[in-house]
């Protein structure tokens, strides 16, 4: 029954989460499972060796028909799927079991619209039980198709993460925490990097995440790379920053929610109406990159700016992305989809 979350079941619904993307279905689990919910996880098949050549080719599809039996077997004991990016129901619609879709991003933003994709993705989001989104730029992309799909944003666990610990090195640390590539606005990012590193007597250290396409013309910039590291590295390391800096695409992603989490202020531009205009993070003002830099630099020199705001970002994110919630609504949506 398609848009119908107001549906009440009176038995759990047993769903398997097929593929995830940024730790959206690994969040939701991890709650779920707390509560005994009968939810369980399958992984997309990832080919980690060359699909060249006859061998290569004939172990792909081998490959290929194992992770369809295993999925297979998963939905004959399970009432729903709950599948992560649209572009993997290329693979699942061989298994007839009823889905749900939660579309992240690239798939229903990008490849809609080539012609390679198109088909997949719409006949997707078109047979899917229900559609959810995680980020508010994707509505004007998937409302035209599915005008019942509903905003059902990342959740984080503030109990499973580390508290912030900004040390107390000579010189304060600004992470970028996206990665340097079109999706993120990379240029945009590549402005305020420039403006940062231009301001007189800078006491601060500008850096940034070794990734993307684009991350070489950072380095150049003259923006400090780290390499990619495990997702627990990469929170240590935002939480022992002084500052993050979000993506210039104008939306909270995984990693900027992650940053506020965390505690950390995060400085970055929103695109206005796509979130409360109270939300606690670092723009005030900011109609241009070079004015970015200079709240942030003004910031840094002020530490009780930066614990209120980085205690306020926290408190933002206990309200408005507690799993807990996104189960509850969760639960609501897959009884109403089994019928």
């Amino acid at each position: 029954m398609r848009g119908a979350e107001t549906e009440v079941d009176h038995g759990e619904t047993r769903v398997v989460h097929v593929n995830d993307c940024a730790f959206y279905a690994q969040r939701i689990l991890a709650t779920a499972s707390k509560d005994g919910l009968p939810w369980s996880y399958y992984p997309r098949a990832v080919a980690n060796y060359p699909v060249t050549g006859l061998v290569g080719r004939a172990r792909y599809g081998w490959d290929g028909v194992r992770w369809l039996g295993g999925l297979a077997r998963r939905a004959l004991t399970s009432d729903l799927l709950h599948v992560h990016s649209g572009s993997v129901t290329q693979h699942t619609r061989f298994v007839p079991k009823k889905y749900v879709l939660t579309l992240h991003g690239t798939d229903i933003r990008t490849l809609q619209y080539q012609e390679r994709w198109r088909k997949v993705i719409l006949d997707g989001v078109r047979k899917a039980e229900a559609v959810m989104y995680t980020t508010p730029d994707l509505r004007e992309h998937i409302l035209p198709h599915r005008p019942d799909a509903v905003y059902l944003p990342v959740s984080i666990d503030l109990g499973g993460l580390p508290q912030a610990v900004a040390t107390s090195r000579d010189r304060p640390r600004v992470f970028f925490v996206s990665r340097w590539d079109e999706s993120k606005n990379a240029e945009g990012q590549m402005e305020l990097a420039r403006e940062l590193l231009k301001i007189d007597g800078r006491a601060f250290d500008v850096v940034g995440l070794d990734w993307g396409p684009q991350a070489i013309d950072a380095q150049r910039a003259g923006v400090r790379l780290v390499p990619r590291m495990s997702h627990a590295e990469y929170l240590d390391y935002i939480g022992t920053s002084h500052a993050a800096i979000g993506q210039s695409a104008g939306i909270l992603a995984a990693s900027e929610l992650e940053a506020m989490a965390l505690g950390v202020p995060l400085f970055i531009t929103l695109t206005p109406g796509f979130y409360p205009p109270d939300i606690p993070v670092g723009q005030e003002g900011c109609e241009s990159p070079q004015a970015m830099a200079e709240l942030i630099a003004a910031e840094l020199s002020d530490s009780e700016s930066l614990r209120s705001r980085g205690a306020a970002g926290r408190s933002w994110i206990a309200a408005h992305h507690d799993p807990v919630a996104s189960v509850e609504r969760l639960r609501t949506i897959y009884a109403a989809a089994r019928h």
